[in-house]
This record gives C-alpha cells, structure tokens and sequence, in this order.
C-alpha cells in the first residue's frame, strides 16, 4: 500500500509519497545521490527504490499493483530496479519503458513527472504494466495502491484528501499535513497503521531551480533532507 499526492508551480513541481510495507521488512536506506546524477532510497531487499529524482528533474514513483494477476516464476527482475534503471540517462523514461522488454517484471504502475514540469506545461504520465501490455491510466491529484480493499481504501483516502487539500490554491502545508495526518485510523488512513503492516515513510520531493528530497522513516523516526541545483538535460 502507498500513496502519492502532488501539485504543480509555476517553476516546477512538489510530490508527497507515503510508502507503506510490512512491519517485518527491513529498513530502507535514505536518500541520497547516486552515480547515475539522481537521487533516491534503497530498499535493501532488492537493491532497488520505490521512487527517484534525476538531477535535471524528473521524478519517477512506483506502486505496486496488487490487482493484477501474473505467475510469480515468471518474474526475473525487481520493480525497484527500474527507476535507478530509468533514471541513469537523460532519454524520457516513457520512451525507455516502451522499448523495454517488461516480461520479467511483476505488475507495477509508474508515475512519471518530466523534467520540464510546470503549471505551463502539465503533462504527467502515468502507466500500467499488467505482465502483458503497458497501459495508459488516468492521472489524478492522488494515487493509491493496496492489496486490500483497494477500492474502499481509495474512496477513504480521497475524502480525506479533499478534507485537507484545496486544490485552487494548493500549498505544501496542506499536503504534508494530509500525508502526515492520522484522522482516519487503521488500514484506511494515508498515514496507515495496521497489525502487519504500516506507513514506515513519508517522503517530498520539491523540484524547482533547485530540487530537494525530504525524507522521513517512522521506524527510526530520522529526518533527513538532500539537495542539488537543477542542471540541464545533456
């Protein structure tokens, strides 16, 4: 389960990601900047992350999808190894995906916000792998994922959403406040809590002239805050 919230500004963008695993898995490792000119965490099981910035800002998010069913002797490689993947070079990561071979991969969807991303120029893609094709999907304020309940998990979630969220004057406030928030209790709430599994961080990531990765684990209750100028495309 993870949930992902964003807003547009005149110079960039702002994107909000609670990641929620269970409660035996290990700690992942905080952000930092890699090799391939991006900035990410690492998830020690697989070596791989769940979302990333480039250095000239384009910032990849990954969800699992749960509904989607697939042959678990088929899969070869992690998800998480596609946005270190993707992120390494300048060339669009929609335009990598699909001249990708995916067939190894489990099902995922990915939220793609392009370098150049403004409220002048609004175009974020959203994707779908479901093992057999890559599916254009409805990009919305808020994104969900769960293996449980999704549809009412989502229904709850986007109540909250608007209870937090004013959508005419978006501000980082309100989404930190929303993303932080444990009105609703349990399973449901974006900040989630539930007997096996839980929101174990809470990151934001800020892309303008300059871009900065704030990240939160709740299971070392850490803050820690990484940042780099923007730099051109090659």
């Amino acid at each position: 389960m993870c949930t992902l919230s964003y807003f547009l500004t005149d110079d960039g963008y702002e994107l909000f990601f609670n990641r929620d695993e269970q409660k035996t898995r290990e700690m992942a490792i905080a952000p930092s900047k890699h090799t391939d000119n991006a900035i990410y965490p690492i998830d020690p099981q697989g070596g791989g992350t769940w979302l990333g910035v480039s250095h000239w800002g384009q910032t990849l998010a990954l969800l699992n999808d749960y509904q989607s069913a697939f042959d678990i002797t088929a899969v070869k490689h992690s998800r998480g190894l596609l946005i270190p993947h993707l992120l390494s070079n300048n060339t669009p990561a929609l335009s990598q995906l699909k001249n990708m071979d995916l067939s190894g991969y489990a099902p995922f969807k990915l939220c793609i916000f392009p370098d150049k991303l403004s409220l002048n120029n609004g175009h974020i893609a959203f994707v779908r792998w479901d093992t057999k094709k890559l599916i254009d999907c409805q990009v919305e304020s808020l994104a969900t994922s769960s293996g449980v309940e999704l549809e009412t998990v989502t229904q709850k979630r986007k109540q909250q959403f608007k209870q937090f969220i004013d959508l005419r004057y978006p501000a980082s406030e309100q989404f930190l406040a929303f993303h932080y928030s444990k009105a609703e209790q349990g399973q449901y709430g974006v900040n989630m809590q539930r007997e096996d599994a839980m929101t174990v961080s809470i990151s934001h990531i800020k892309v303008g002239n300059t871009i900065r990765f704030n990240y939160f684990d709740k299971q070392s209750q850490l803050i820690s805050s990484i940042s780099c100028l923007k730099v051109a495309a090659a």
